[in-house]
């Protein structure tokens, strides 16, 4: 990809159109179907269903369909993205002029790496504008005087979904999942004091594979955003009041240093602050959505993962790439980058054996081992820890006599990274988080227990 292909993709397809939303119960699920366009190229209906619990749905009910057409809105960026118009048209609903900015950010931030891989600078003002067929001046708020309780928590198989499902013992937790896979359901098989699990069904337009093929453009997209509209939805019909996310204060670095491009834009703290604002527009509803972790940084996590879920040790994954079939590829920085965040608080020995492998004594490792201490100018495109905390952990690996081919080989330069022992990364509390203060003891008690 480059940037001639991009000028001349938007030059040939100037306008995207979000014509229109469908809703239908079908089968004890609100089936939902949006239809896209990129007017002469191509069509898309990308569809979702939604089990509707005991409360069942009227489809007349002006906040679900106000949350299923924001839900639509950011669908739009997975078919966006293919030849990147300068026009959005929304024929199916209305933006204020504050609104449509916040789709600008969400835009160019969420879609910050697919711009940076694909060799593309455009500005954030020139990348996308918004027009709707229909005006409004102002947002109404809408009322929503339904009661709500209970914890909804997305689980996607990782260590960080389990630390959280494991710090909301004694709570009414349920489940959430976009699409079964084999590591999820794994690992929720093992959570005996969950409520229940809650399985919405996302399916992708199969045109946008196609074009994929054919060359157009292609590239990382916001998903955790598309996790958050979805999720208020499941909130919404089954009357939760907590979505409790699993994202980190570590989240919030950039991937590539000195700029606003960071593969996990839409699990930054800033994010969570900008959909909060832009929910609470839509409704006063008592739904509180908020990444339970925030306070944490990956290293924090890794340890109360050690110390509070040895019995997922087996079945938890934080491999995307093997995450369907429930594997670690051990080929990957995302299995490199947990193997060396645990290595502080799991014996070696055990290590191995939930990898399968050594993973520090891997050749085909280095440029990634590189890219995660530092040595390289960018982290890796991955879910991963900071810098900083990589270099704490191998630190402590070689301190405590730990031997590898790739330790030994940087252990010069991770020593002259002088990097903060573990005890004082350990103590550390992220102040900016959203979390609610019912269950902020129970956070402070899991860091206590690691000192």
């Amino acid at each position: 990809m480059s940037q001639k292909q991009f000028d001349d993709l938007r030059k040939l397809h100037d306008t995207f159109e979000y014509r229109k939303y469908e809703m239908r119960v079908e089968d004890g699920e609100l089936f939902v179907r949006y239809r896209f366009s990129i007017p002469g190229l191509r069509d898309f209906m990308p569809e979702w269903r939604f089990p509707l619990g005991e409360r069942g749905t009227d489809l007349s009910d002006p906040i679900l369909r106000s949350l299923i057409f924001n839900l639509g809105l950011v669908e739009t960026i997975s078919y966006y993205k293919t030849v990147c118009p300068e026009t959005v048209v929304i024929k199916c609903g209305s933006l204020t002029a504050a609104q449509k900015d916040w789709w600008r950010k969400l835009y160019y931030n969420g879609l910050g790496e697919f711009l940076y891989r694909n060799g593309i600078t455009v500005s954030r003002d020139r990348l996308v504008r918004f027009e709707c067929t229909t005006t409004t001046d102002e947002q109404e708020t809408l009322h929503d005087d339904r009661t709500y309780s209970g914890c909804l928590v997305p689980v996607g198989g990782g260590k960080d979904s389990v630390v959280s499902l494991e710090l909301l013992k004694g709570e009414d937790i349920t489940t959430y999942v976009v699409n079964e896979n084999a590591t999820a359901t794994n690992v929720i098989a093992k959570c005996a004091h969950k409520k229940g699990t809650y399985t919405a069904k996302r399916t992708l337009d199969p045109q946008v594979i196609r074009m994929n093929e054919e060359g157009y453009m292609n590239g990382h997209i916001p998903f955790s955003a598309v996790l958050a509209f979805s999720s208020v939805i499941a909130a919404y019909l089954c009357g939760f009041k907590y979505i409790a996310l699993s994202n980190e204060t570590s989240a919030n670095e950039s991937t590539v240093p000195g700029t606003n491009v960071n593969h996990q834009y839409s699990k930054s703290y800033e994010f969570e602050e900008d959909f909060n604002e832009y929910f609470s527009l839509i409704t006063d509803s008592d739904i509180h959505y908020f990444s339970l972790l925030r306070p944490f940084s990956e290293a924090q996590i890794a340890g109360v993962f050690a110390s509070k879920g040895k019995e997922y040790f087996k079945a938890f994954r934080s491999c995307n790439r093997g995450s369907k079939k429930g594997i670690w590829c051990c080929a990957c920085p995302k299995c490199l980058f947990v193997y060396i965040i645990l290595s502080p608080f799991i014996d070696e020995k055990e290590l191995i054996e939930i990898f399968g492998e050594k993973l520090l004594d891997k050749e085909s490792l280095d440029e990634d081992f590189r890219e995660l201490v530092g040595l390289n100018e960018n982290k890796p495109f991955e879910c991963v820890g900071t810098r900083s905390e990589v270099a704490s952990c191998l630190t402590d690996y070689i301190e405590k006599g730990g031997k590898s081919m790739l330790t030994d080989r940087y252990e010069q330069e991770i020593r002259a990274m002088n990097a903060e022992p573990m005890s004082k990364i350990l103590s550390e509390w992220c102040p900016d988080n959203s979390v609610p203060e019912e269950f902020t003891d129970r956070l402070r008690s899991a860091l206590e227990e690691l000192k």
